[in-house]
Parts: structure tokens; sequence; C-alpha cells
């Protein structure tokens, strides 16, 4: 476990940040050393839930920097210093702590007065959906002084390595992290890893010119003035144009396929999963080549396609894996080849057509081969395979701590409750998937091999689990939710002891229910707006169920474009926040057992969306945005 720092070291008293002197008549300014070490105090204790001892640590720095401004010439390191304060502050700020008295020097709080409202689809100065106009020019040149910039200080991490499982190797892949948030440079990521402290690491630095240009480039709407937002980063900083066509992908949806047909679900997919996935599980760093996804897989890299829809033995990835007629290494690179009746099943798949027969294109390799897997087995052995593998989750997560685990009829809770607690818990949990079954109109199992629910107590435990499956930090804000992790269908639910009994059904319904869709493929957006809008009709009088709606029109200035929140790109809470307003808008009566009934039917989601609520999601989701905004 982790444990809670102290907002001081040991071998500093608080009274160090004040200032001092050697004599009463020469006074001078606390080191920035000092002041450094309480701001990164109070980012620790602040992700350890310890709001005021963060404060309290905050405002320590705070006091110093304000010693430091009133000197004649403040030092150099100055205005970065007080940049990373500013930034802890806000975060405080986000997490409801009060920070009215703490001004960081040059960093004024912004006025108590309401910004004009904004919805998603017209956010200020910028369009209303999607990626910027490539080739446009902007005051801030994303190739001329971004890259450049991100090449420096990121490019031996995060553009030629993929260190955390992070990588931008690409304008494209670096917007598709959620690190940039198009309009909001302050509030992005990218920049709050760097004026806290966090990135670079190694000894790097950025300068405040340098963030002063990211912000602003975020602020401008993050545009790409290079022909291509494939180019490598690393090419861009080289002063290279990068101009070779990109890779077209094709359009492919699921199929049936014929009995004897290869199956890239239960066939294709696994292979690429166990043997291909390590180096490729995302932005390769030498070709730029993606396996996580089929779409990825179609779409090849930076030396072109690797599949040939229909000519197995043409396609580069099937030459590869022969090692012959290739320049450069048979791959998997550095482990045994893959055997001759593997290859052949890959090759005959791509001589099929390369076709998809489950889930969508985009969806992670490992969800494919989970329902290619879910499939084959019965509802019995599944929940085996699912119960299993989420033990195995937890003990990645939380390595130090034995959990309780309650297996019940389509759902485990698995947690560090008192055995007591976490039985009834069970109990209700699996109550209140009887109840969503029926608002799904499911006549099975709520999802087949069942659903595996995190019960927590600290919320140190609830981020563990958070960083174990999406590699990242958890968000404020934030106390369920629920996704699908290899074969793992689940929902992690942060349980405090003095929680109302409504709350509690509140939150078991929203997870359960999110990740009985997130189960069946539909996007992180939906299964979230689903979810709270589920618990909103199993426990409509719960305090947190009210809560969600007071904020839902409040969350949806911070999401960005509707292209950012449709594709997993905006912050998570306002992004849960929002979905649940507008989900619930859209699931009157059986609309929302109607499209379940068409995901299990093998319609995808974007498909299934258009047949029960005629109009896209971006349609939908504009429509109730204005509305809401007004």
């Amino acid at each position: 476990m982790l444990a809670t720092p102290t907002p001081a070291s040991s071998a500093e008293p608080a009274s160090a940040l004040k200032a001092s002197s050697p004599s009463s008549s020469s006074p001078r300014s606390p080191s920035l050393k000092l002041i450094r070490e309480r701001i990164d105090a109070a980012a620790k204790l602040l992700d350890a839930d310890n709001r005021d001892a963060a404060v309290e640590s905050l405002g320590e720095a705070v006091r110093g920097l304000e010693a430091m401004a009133s000197a004649p010439r403040p030092p150099a390191g100055f205005k970065l210093l007080a940049d990373r304060a500013a930034s802890v502050r806000r975060r405080l700020e986000k997490a409801g702590a009060d920070v009215t008295a703490i001004v960081v020097p040059g960093n004024a709080p912004a006025p108590a007065t309401a910004p004009p409202r904004t919805t998603a689809a017209t956010p200020p100065g910028r369009p209303a959906v999607g990626a910027p106009v490539v080739g446009k020019a902007a005051a801030v040149s994303f190739s001329r002084q971004v890259a450049p910039i991100l090449a420096k200080s990121c490019g031996g991490c995060h553009i030629a390595g993929k260190k955390g499982g992070f990588q931008m190797a690409s304008y494209e892949g670096l917007m598709q992290t959620g690190m940039v948030q198009r309009g909001q440079g302050q509030a992005s990521r990218l920049v709050d890893v760097i004026l806290t402290g966090d990135m670079p690491r190694g000894g790097g630095k950025v300068t405040s010119d340098e963030v002063a240009t990211l912000v602003a480039w975020i602020d401008a709407g993050a545009p790409c003035d290079a022909p291509n937002p494939a180019i490598g980063i690393d090419v861009l900083a080289r002063g290279g144009s990068g101009t070779a066509p990109r890779p077209t992908t094709p359009a492919v949806k699921p199929v049936m396929i014929k009995p004897g047909e290869v199956s890239f679900a239960s066939d294709v997919a696994p292979l690429l999963q166990e043997h291909c996935l390590r180096c490729h599980g995302g932005d390769e760093t030498e070709s730029n080549l993606s396996m996580a996804s089929l779409e990825a897989l179609l779409k090849g890299g930076r030396t072109g396609g690797v599949v040939v829809a229909g000519k197995g033995d043409e396609s580069l990835l099937v030459k590869k894996l022969r090692g012959a007629g290739i320049d450069g290494q048979r791959m998997p690179l550095g482990r045994d080849p893959l055997s001759d009746a593997d290859t052949a099943t890959i090759a005959t798949w791509i001589d099929q057509g390369a076709r998809l027969d489950m889930l969508t294109a985009t969806a992670p390799l490992d969800a494919v081969v989970a329902a290619g897997q879910a499939k084959k087995l019965t509802d019995a052995d599944l929940a085996r395979v699912r119960y299993a593998a989420g033990e195995k989750l937890w003990r990645r997560a939380i390595p130090d701590e034995e959990p309780g685990v309650q297996p019940r009829a389509g759902v485990c809770v698995i947690g560090n409750l008192p055995a007591e607690r976490l039985g009834e818990l069970a109990d209700l949990a699996e109550t209140v998937a009887g109840e969503i079954r029926d608002e799904f109109g499911v006549d099975g199992p709520l999802l087949k091999g069942g659903i595996v629910i995190y019960a927590l107590k600290e919320a140190v435990d609830y981020s563990a689990i958070w960083q174990n499956v999406s590699n990242a930090e958890r968000p404020r804000g934030l106390a369920g939710h629920a996704g699908v992790s290899g074969e793992v269908a689940y929902g992690a639910l942060l349980v405090p002891a003095n929680q109302s009994a409504g709350d509690l059904r509140a939150g078991v319904a929203d997870v359960v229910a999110a990740a009985a869709l997130a189960g069946r493929s539909a996007p992180t957006w939906f299964s979230q707006g689903a979810g709270r809008a589920i618990a909103g009709r199993i426990a409509p009088k719960a305090g947190v169920v009210q809560q969600w709606k007071r904020d839902a029109a409040a969350a949806i200035p911070r999401l960005g474009s509707t292209a950012d929140f449709l594709a997993g790109h905006s912050d998570p809470a306002a992004a849960a926040t929002a979905a649940g307003g507008f989900v619930v808008t859209l699931a009157t009566g059986s609309r929302l057992a109607q499209l379940v009934n068409a995901l299990d039917g093998g319609v995808g989601f974007d498909e299934a969306f258009n047949e029960v609520f005629h109009a896209t999601p971006a349609q939908a989701f504009e429509k109730w945005a204005s509305r809401a905004a007004r």
C-alpha cells in the first residue's frame, strides 16, 4: 500500500519556508529546493486524498514564493515553481478543497463570475467537431514550435519509446492519448505533468517559455499544420516534411463467417495477442505499427500496409512471420517463430478477405480475443475464467493485500471490506443485477460469464485498480467506473464506511450496468451514461443520483469538442457526469432494452444506436448539449 506522505520532510521543519536570515539585518528568501519539496509533498498528499494536509503544505510553499517574489530580482526557476504551485492549487480546487486563501504570485485565480455557457458542440473559439484542419497555418506552429519541444523533452521515453505504456510518436498518436484537451491549455494533462514536475523525468527541463508555447497552442485548438498528422514528431522536429501519402484504412464491419472458415476473433487475434502485442501493443517505436486493434493492424505503419486483403502470401505480415522475402529480421523479434500451422492460419484469414467476425475494427485486441473465447464457452465455464482472471488483476494491482471473494449468481465481488460487509455487498449486487437484467429485457444472465466487482475501502486502493487497467493516473471526482480488461468485465467501486444505503445501491447499479454494456462492446461514454441512468431508476432518491443530475450541464464546457467526448479524450470525471445527463434523456421506455437486444444480436453499436435513436451519437449529443447548456 502507498504510504501517506508528510507535508514537510523530517529534516526541514515547516518554519524553514518562512523568510529566514543568518543575522537580523540580512534577510534572505527560502531556497528553491525547499519550496519544490513542499509543492511535491502537496501533490502526493492530494494523491492520497489527504486534502487538508495538502492545502497546508501548498500554503507553506506559496508563502515561500511570496517572499521570493518580493526580492528585487526573483531567482531563475521562480516562474516554473509558481506555475507548478498553481497547477497543484487547481487540482486541490477541483477536489473540493478550500484554497481561497492561497494566491500564487503571478497566478491569481480566475474571477468568481461564471464563464459564458458553451456546449461541447460549440466550444469557444473552435469548430464543433473533430480534428483541426490539417495543413492550416496557426499562430503557434505544431511542426515548427511544438514538435521540437516534445522531441527534446519527451522523445527518449514517449516518442522513440513507450515508457509507462504511453507513446506519442505523431500528432495523431498524441491526440489519441487524451493528454491534450483542445482549447484548455492549463487544464490539459500534458501541461499539468510538466508544471507539477512529474515530467520530464531523468533531469530534463521544460522552460517557462516552452510551457507558454504549449499552452498557447492548446488554447488555440491544438491545430496540426503538418501535411499529414501521422508524420513522426521526431521527423517534424528535424525539419522533415513527411509528404508521403497517409496510409488508408479499409472500412471493416463484422460479417458472418461460414463453418470451417478462419475466425479473426477465435483463431487469429489470439495468435497476435500472444506473439505480437509485446512490441506492437500500441504505436511501435520504429515503424509506428500497432496491432492493438484490427483497424490499427490494417492501417499499417510508416512503411505502408502489412495486410493485403485476399493475398496472404503477398502480405508483409505473413512474410515477416515466415522470414522470407523481406528486409530486416523475422518476427516476432527475439522470440521463437510461429509454427507453420499458425502462420498458415493467418495467411488463410487474409486470403479469405481479412474479415472481422465479432465486435468492431476499433475494439481492443484483448476484447476481441475475450469475445471469441466467450462465444465458445458455456456461461459457467466462462464465469470460472473471468473470476479467476479477476483475482489475478487484483493481485497485480494490490499485491500486498489478500482480497475477500464473494461469488454470486452473475456477479463476483472481490474486495478488502470487512467480511460481513463484503458479503452484504455481494447480496446487494446479485439483487441489483437481477433488476438490471429486467431493465435490459434479457432472458438469460445479465452478461455471459458474469461481472467482477472490485469493492474498495480506501481511495488509494481504487487508484491502484484504475492505474492497473488503464496505465494512467486516477482522475479526481470519480468513485466508481467499469470496463473490460482482458477476460474480465468489471466494475470498481470505492465503498466508504459511512456511505448511505441509497448511495451504495446507486453506486452498485451504476457500475454493474456499465460493466454489462462494456462487456457488449458499447463505447465508454455510453456505458457510463447508461450506468448512471439505470442507477437513477433503481435508486431515484439517492443523494449521489441527485448530485449527478445537478452537475450534468455544468460538465459540458469541460469536455472539449463532441469528437473528444465520443472518442474518450475528455476529462474522465466530466465525461461521466455529462454522459449520465445525456443518456438518461435517451434511455426512456424500452429503448435501452432495444439497443441491448440489437447488440446481443450481433449488430454494431453505431448501427444499433442509429436504429434505436434515429440519429448518430454525435447528432444526438450535440442536440442534448445545446439544450442542456441554455
